[in-house]
């Protein structure tokens, strides 16, 4: 009897060693397929950490960024019921058990955390969350430590030697993923800037000074957080709309320069720069609101603009606000073939246009800012 219970505990013995090996073997593949997806990188990482703390029965975890120019650590991402608060700390980048593993590039295990002599409490007193055990390890990208990973209170026991070596597993494969991020982003605003030098090089080929796509990008860049906009789409917003009319560089300057009337022809080429805007910027994700300003932006609400003759909510909603700011802009603005209208005029102006040109709600928004919108036009065009 003694030696069958021995068979059959001996399986299961022999599983609860395995897991561990399964962990290494599956989760970083599962992240692997994540940083391969489509996510954006922040929930990338989210989707990561949360996988991460299910594994290893962690009920916290952060990944926290070193800032060269404070010398600080900062929560980059957390999880966790103070992950809100963690958002507004900074700690030392050599104190602390992150600042430890940072400063050494070396995974660090710690049971007790009240018993280390790494402990930096501070965080704990600031966001009232109480350390038990940890792991803290680092984050490296060629070789240059960037920051640190770290799982907090595992949910039953303590973090074993195995949990790190897992959580130095992830590390590796999350120091990948903020790396194609990070390439990603100069790729884009490499891009970015190039098409903005191409938008300002037409606007002093046309004799505009260039002033009026800069007003125009922060027109849209003060307006857009009302209209729904987060933080970090607010500047591809006001890149995108300063490169509206970005597709008269392709314009003959035959058309673009005349200083006569366009006859229907001339007017026939003069439209496609909406078109040609489109093309230019390509079709990459990250460019989609520049590619819907650029072509949509001569669309009207009620269907008589070009060039596909759009209406209503069919024209993006960065274009319609595109179609408000332009026409601001320039019915305040002096042009060889016209002075500034008066503000009493300008308002009257964009008015007669609300449910025509304008889409009636987006306009009252603007309305309700014109002083604001004022302010910006005297700035922008006095520096």
């Amino acid at each position: 009897m003694v030696q069958k219970k021995v068979k059959k505990a001996s399986p299961a013995h022999r599983v609860q060693k395995e897991k561990p090996h399964t962990f290494v073997s599956e989760v970083p593949d599962r992240i692997r397929r994540l940083i391969s997806s489509s996510l954006e990188i922040d929930e990338v990482l989210n989707l990561s950490m949360h996988l991460m703390e299910k594994t290893l029965g962690a009920t916290a975890s952060s990944i926290l960024l070193y800032d060269a120019e404070t010398n600080q650590l900062k929560f980059y991402l957390a999880t966790g019921d103070k992950k809100d608060i963690l958002k507004v700390i900074r700690m030392p980048s050599d104190q602390g058990v992150a600042g430890r593993s940072f400063q050494t590039k070396r995974t660090l295990l710690i049971p007790e955390a009240c018993k280390s002599p790494f402990f930096y409490n501070k965080v704990d007193e600031k966001s009232k969350f109480i350390t038990k055990n940890l792991i803290a390890t680092p984050i490296e990208v060629k070789g240059k430590c960037i920051g640190v990973l770290e799982v907090l209170n595992k949910a039953r026991g303590t973090f074993t030697p195995e949990d790190a070596r897992s959580l130095k597993t992830i590390s590796r494969e999350i120091s990948i993923a903020i790396e194609n991020a990070q390439l990603y982003d100069e790729v884009k605003r490499a891009y970015m800037d190039s098409m903005l030098n191409m938008a300002k090089a037409e606007k002093y080929r046309d004799g505009d000074t260039g002033l009026h796509i800069e007003r125009c990008g922060e027109y849209a860049y003060r307006l857009g957080p009302a209209l729904g906009f987060s933080a970090k789409d607010l500047d591809s917003l006001k890149l995108s709309m300063m490169m509206h009319d970005i597709g008269k560089v392709a314009i003959p300057d035959a058309v673009l320069l005349k200083p006569a009337k366009l006859d229907p022809a001339e007017w026939e080429i003069m439209m496609r720069h909406t078109t040609l805007g489109g093309e230019i910027l390509g079709r990459g994700a990250h460019m989609k609101n520049a590619v819907d300003i650029a072509t949509c932006h001569h669309e009207k609400w009620d269907g008589s603009g070009y060039p596909q003759r759009l209406s209503g909510g069919q024209i993006p909603l960065s274009a319609r606000l595109a179609a408000i700011i332009d026409v601001f802009d320039a019915l305040s603005s002096k042009r060889p073939y016209k002075d500034p209208f008066p503000p009493e005029q300008v308002n009257a102006m964009l008015l007669e246009g609300a449910g025509k040109h304008f889409d009636p709600e987006l306009l009252q928004l603007f309305i309700s800012r014109i002083e604001e919108m004022r302010e910006i036009y005297r700035t922008i065009s006095a520096a």
